[in-house]
């Protein structure tokens, strides 16, 4: 099969196309104009340099292909221009696959559509994601778009009968890329670990990549949504312990009761609102509907892959941690 993997200059998609290379696929890695395009482990990748914005250079990375994994998204910026990037890229993407008569899709997505304040004390696939413009006002740039990317996809899944993948994977970790903005808020060399007993949704980056890759040629995953969640549970307390212990990194864990947390960021908030207005903004952590998103304690199911794909995570976290950060340069 061979596959294009949009974004595969990104931290994730590097590990996507190594992984599909790896399962025998032929890969075409679509990064961008000026981004990092060298593929030291899968020489024979077939480098596509072209802009989501640029129909023309969509069309052209498209063409032959039987599948691609859509990955390129913007993390960064304003939320228009979050929305502009994400969702009118995949737009410009789903119109040059039909063209092209690409039937097939997998689509990263994310457990940020889910409407933390709606689930009860468990995640799965059909809790209940973000729907009301509301609640999507009171949510970052970077769901918004997920939200709007996922719905998008799903209506030209409905249309044009494509195959279509929704992958949400959890916290994508190594290292560099410890989840710590979902673990609590560092002040100097205290590092406050918030519902410090909750288990973390965390995901090690070879893990995800290996099962994005094997999503990419199930006939059972099309119109399937998969979390992509590693299936032992590690607590953030623990992932704290351990990335202080192994990392260059400095400091001491400080445990606050989620409970005691997130009453102090409803409590900022009606301060300022009772100070500023309705319109006054705090920072995200201070924000609850954010706040909940990011530490809100749940247990997370992790069984819909390995029931549909029959597949299971390569590494365990002992593992991962062992690779990212007792062998230098095993995630470059």
């Amino acid at each position: 099969m061979k596959v294009l993997v949009t974004g595969a200059g990104g931290f994730l998609g590097r590990h996507v196309v190594r992984a599909l290379h790896r399962r025998g696929h032929d890969v075409r890695a679509m990064v961008r104009p000026a981004g990092r395009a060298d593929f030291p482990d899968s020489p024979s990748v077939d480098v596509v340099r072209a802009d989501l914005r640029r129909t023309e250079h969509v069309e052209v990375a498209v063409d032959g292909v039987d599948a691609v994994v859509h990955l390129a998204a913007a993390v960064g910026g304003d939320q228009d221009l979050q929305f502009a990037t994400t969702v009118g890229g995949t737009e410009r993407l789903l119109a040059a696959m039909k063209r092209a008569r690409v039937a097939r899709l997998v689509l990263a997505s994310s457990i940020a559509v889910y409407d933390w304040e709606r689930i009860g004390d468990r995640l799965t696939e059909d809790s209940p994601t973000v729907e009301s413009i509301n609640d999507l006002d009171r949510r970052g740039g970077y769901t918004v778009s997920k939200v709007w990317q996922e719905r998008v996809a799903r209506r030209a899944s409905e249309r044009d009968g494509l195959a279509l993948t929704v992958m949400r994977p959890g916290f994508v970790w190594a290292a560099g890329r410890e989840p710590l903005a979902g673990i609590g808020q560092r002040l100097g060399p205290l590092h406050l670990v918030f519902g410090p007993r909750r288990p973390l949704p965390l995901t090690y980056v070879e893990n995800c990549a290996d099962c994005f890759a094997a999503a990419t040629a199930s006939a059972a995953a099309a119109q399937q949504t998969l979390n992509v969640i590693d299936d032992e549970p590690v607590s953030a307390w623990r992932f704290t312990a351990e990335y202080l212990r192994r990392s260059p990194a400095q400091g001491r864990r400080v445990p606050v009761p989620y409970a005691l947390a997130v009453t102090s960021a409803r409590l900022a908030q009606r301060t300022s609102r009772a100070a500023f207005g309705e319109s006054a903004r705090l920072p995200s952590i201070l924000t609850p509907a954010h706040f909940e998103a990011r530490f809100k304690p749940l247990s997370f199911t992790t069984g819909r892959p390995r029931a549909v794909l029959g597949w299971d995570a390569p590494w365990s976290f002992e593992a991962a941690m062992d690779r990212t950060y007792d062998r230098p340069g095993a995630d470059a």
